[in-house]
C-alpha cells in the first residue's frame, strides 16, 4: 500500500472493516467496540495517514459534522426541514454540508460515499422513492425523511391522509362534485403514489369520473395542465404540492376561470398570501426538522452498545388542513370560516 496514496477504503480493508466504521474510529463515534477502533487507529498511525487531524488526536475528539442530502433544494418543504435542521444545529455548535441528489440514486451513493471518505457518518437522507439504501451497511447514523425504510430512523408523513382531508372538504362543505388531479409520478412512491392512491381511492368511493395528470414538482407542471382540466370541466382541483398549484392558479388567472377551486399541500406561504381562498395541508416541515436535529444530534452526543444498527426511531408527523393561513380542525370551524372568506372575496369585488 502506497502511503502517500492512502484513502479511508485501504484503510477500511487491511482492517477488514467497512468505511463507515473506519469513520466511527476516526470521529470517536458511537457503534464500535474499542478492539476494532484501536485495531484501525493503529493502522492510521502505521501509516501516517490523516484526513484532516493526526490518529492520536483523532483518538479523542468526536466530529460534529453532519451531511445532508436533498433532493432538491428548490423545494419549499426540503427547505423549510433543512431550516428546522440548520436551526439546532446552529444552537449546539454543529456543522453541516449539504450535497444536491436530484432524485438519482448515483448521486446518493456518490455523496455518501464523499462523506464517509472525509470521515462524517452522521447522515440526513431525504428519501428517493422505493430505494432500500442497501448499500448503507452501517444504519446507526442514517436517517431518511420521507419514506419508511427498514432498519434506518425514519421521519414521514400523512401523505395519503393530506389528500384525504382535502377531498373530503371538497365534497362535503364545498359540495364540489367534478374534482380533477394533478400529481407527481406515480413510481414515486413517497409524495406520489402515496397522494394519488388517496385520490383514486375517493373518487371509486363517490363513483365520479377520475380526471388525473402527472408530472413533476415544478411549477410548470400546473400550467401545462390547466387545458385538460378546462377541457374536462372540472369545479374544483387537487395539487400534490403547492408549486404544482401556484402553477395552475397562473393558468386560470390567464383564462379568467378563477371560479375553480384549487388546493394544494405545503403550506406555501407565498400562495396563501396571494389568494385567501387558497386550500392547503401543513405537515409542520420546520418542526419536523428540528426534530431530525435534535436526533441527530442525539446520535452524535451518544454511545451506543451495538454496533451497526439504528434505534428503529419511526416518527410520523401528522397533517393539518389550511384555509388562507389559518388551520381547520372541524367541519363547523371549515364551513364558518370560509362562508366569511366568500364573503370578504365578494365585498373587494
Amino acid at each position: 500500500m502506497k502511503e502517500d496514496r492512502i484513502t479511508i477504503k485501504d484503510i477500511a480493508r487491511e482492517a477488514g472493516v467497512s468505511k463507515s466504521t473506519v469513520s466511527r474510529a476516526i470521529n470517536n463515534g458511537h457503534g464500535i467496540d474499542i478492539k476494532t477502533k484501536d485495531k484501525i487507529l493503529d493502522i492510521i498511525e502505521k501509516y501516517n495517514f490523516s484526513p484532516s487531524k493526526s490518529a492520536r488526536e483523532l483518538r479523542g475528539k468526536k466530529s460534529r459534522t453532519v451531511g445532508i442530502l436533498a433532493t432538491r433544494l428548490h423545494s419549499n418543504s426540503e427547505t423549510e426541514t433543512i431550516r428546522g435542521m440548520i436551526d439546532v444545529f446552529y444552537k449546539n455548535d454543529v456543522e453541516y454540508v449539504i450535497f444536491e441528489t436530484d432524485f438519482s440514486i448515483d448521486k446518493t451513493k456518490k455523496y455518501y460515499e464523499t462523506l464517509i471518505e472525509k470521515g462524517i457518518d452522521e447522515i440526513v437522507i431525504f428519501a428517493i422513492a422505493n430505494e432500500n439504501y442497501d448499500f448503507i451497511k452501517e444504519k446507526d447514523g442514517v436517517i431518511i425523511i420521507g419514506q419508511d425504510v427498514d432498519g434506518f430512523d425514519n421521519i414521514t408523513y400523512e401523505d395519503y391522509n393530506a389528500i384525504k382531508k382535502i377531498s373530503n372538504y371538497l365534497w362535503e362543505v364545498l359540495k364540489k362534485r367534478k374534482i380533477g388531479y394533478i400529481g407527481l409520478v406515480q413510481n414515486d412512491f413517497t409524495t406520489g403514489k402515496q397522494r394519488y392512491l388517496a385520490y383514486e381511492d375517493f373518487v371509486n368511493s363517490k363513483k365520479i369520473k377520475n380526471i388525473s395528470y402527472f408530472g413533476d414538482f415544478k411549477y410548470k407542471t400546473g400550467y401545462e395542465y390547466g387545458l385538460q382540466m378546462l377541457e374536462n370541466e372540472v369545479d374544483s382541483v387537487i395539487c400534490a404540492t403547492d408549486n404544482i398549484a401556484l402553477g395552475l392558479r397562473k393558468y386560470l388567472f390567464e383564462k379568467s376561470r378563477e371560479d375553480i377551486i384549487v388546493s394544494g399541500i405545503g403550506n406555501n406561504d407565498l400562495l396563501s398570501f396571494l389568494y385567501r381562498d387558497h386550500i392547503t395541508v401543513d405537515f409542520l416541515y420546520r418542526e419536523s426538522g428540528e426534530y431530525a436535529g435534535k436526533l441527530m444530534l442525539d446520535k452524535i452526543k451518544r454511545n451506543r452498545d451495538f454496533v451497526g444498527q439504528s434505534i428503529n426511531n419511526k416518527k410520523v408527523f401528522k397533517s393539518k388542513l389550511v384555509v388562507n393561513g389559518k388551520v381547520i380542525n372541524d367541519r363547523k370551524k371549515i364551513e364558518n370560516f370560509f362562508n366569511l372568506a366568500i364573503d370578504f372575496i365578494l365585498f373587494m369585488r
